[in-house]
């Protein structure tokens, strides 16, 4: 069941709705740009990599500050999403980002947190099947790149299928791909950072892990799981950026209100940063530093008539559903909630007394020295 999985795994409808309703992913990229402007990019390029592409919203607008501070440096970016749906998505995004930055080059892989950064599957029998292709995108215009990637959903039906892990239960991947993208007018410039089957390890100068872990898991798990593995993949003045939600807020209110022993929230920065302390060896954490927190908060979008003066339908749906997906609550439990309708009464009155609605997300800092 859903309660028990350590990665959240989206109801497809909700996190579509969610993505297009609020505005948590520009919001994010927004204060991720400080940080672009503070890289210092070292011989071959420019890297970073997502934990966790999702439609590939906040990805795209990293790549895009990316270019704005460092127009003619390589970039490579690399990616993992186990959704063969949300890498249709991302792909879309994708013409563009070759036209305005030619020297790119995209990776995306549905291994896991500890396997993407390496591109190589931990599991022997599964590496030996490993999908590795490479796409070289012909032309000099976004439709042309368009036309080139979209002929690849056949590949990704065939290749981003999914299994449940024998021991948790958990979706994993059925057999590991790799899909690597750059313009094939820049094969020689970026030849030195076109990963191959050979040569695929990478460390990072900067890593992005937003929303990567089911929220009500232990510190431990977050650790062990996700984060550890992306400190070990950061290059040398590398920055791992943190990104979870955090509670404290009216969409948590509304919550409880109608679970009130509901607690989606039990460890954030405070718990990871403390097992993190007390599990590394002393020479890692002499080689880390663990930078401050901060609270960024998102906002549900809806236009002012929609609030004042009777709350439109639309918003009520939106709001629970922005509630629901954030404290991450069980589709069966929402069921159960919906055919009681109270729960419309509560998000309107949650609403109105904050002309709107919004939540709070926790951000926070992990750079190697």
């Amino acid at each position: 069941m859903m309660k028990k999985n350590f990665r959240f795994f989206d109801n497809r409808q909700k996190y579509l709705l969610f993505v297009t309703t609020t505005n948590e992913k520009n919001v994010i990229a927004d204060n991720i740009h400080p940080y672009i402007k503070k890289i210092k990019p070292t011989k071959p390029a420019l890297k970073i990599f997502d934990a966790g592409m999702g439609d590939g919203s906040l990805l795209m607008n990293v790549m895009r500050q990316s270019h704005q501070e460092h127009p003619n440096i390589p970039l490579l970016v690399s990616t993992k999403e186990v959704s063969m749906e949300d890498v249709r998505l991302g792909l879309e995004k994708l013409p563009d980002r070759f036209i305005e930055h030619k020297n790119t080059v995209f990776i995306i892989s549905n291994l896991h947190y500890a396997e993407a950064a390496d591109l190589q599957s931990n599991n022997p029998i599964k590496q030996k099947k490993i999908n590795w292709k490479y796409v070289k995108l012909k032309g000099n215009s976004s439709i042309d790149f368009a036309n080139q990637l979209r002929t690849l959903n056949s590949f990704l039906e065939k290749n981003w299928q999914i299994e449940r892990a024998p021991k948790t239960g958990n979706p994993t991947y059925k057999t590991p791909s790799v899909l690597v993208i750059y313009r094939d007018d820049q094969e020689f410039v970026l030849s030195d950072i076109i990963p191959s089957k050979s040569k695929s390890s990478n460390k990072f100068d900067l890593i992005i892990a937003s929303q990567p872990y089911r929220s009500r898991i232990s510190a431990e798990k977050k650790a062990k799981y996700v984060i550890n593995p992306m400190i070990n993949a950061l290059a040398p003045k590398g920055r791992l950026i943190v990104v979870h939600a955090a509670g404290k807020d009216p969409a948590n209110k509304i919550i409880k209100k109608i679970w009130p022993k509901e607690n989606p929230f039990p460890s954030l920065k405070n718990e990871i940063t403390k097992y993190l302390k007390s599990s590394l060896s002393s020479e890692e954490l002499k080689r880390l530093k663990f930078l401050d927190k901060k609270i960024i908060r998102c906002q549900l979008r809806a236009l002012p008539n929609e609030i004042q003066g009777g709350i439109a339908t639309s918003v009520i749906f939106s709001a629970w559903n922005v509630a629901t997906y954030v404290n991450q609550i069980d589709d069966y439990k929402v069921l159960d909630a919906e055919k009681l309708q109270k729960y419309q009464n509560i998000v309107s009155s949650v609403v109105n007394k904050n002309n709107g609605l919004y939540f709070n997300n926790e951000m926070f800092m992990i750079e190697r020295k």
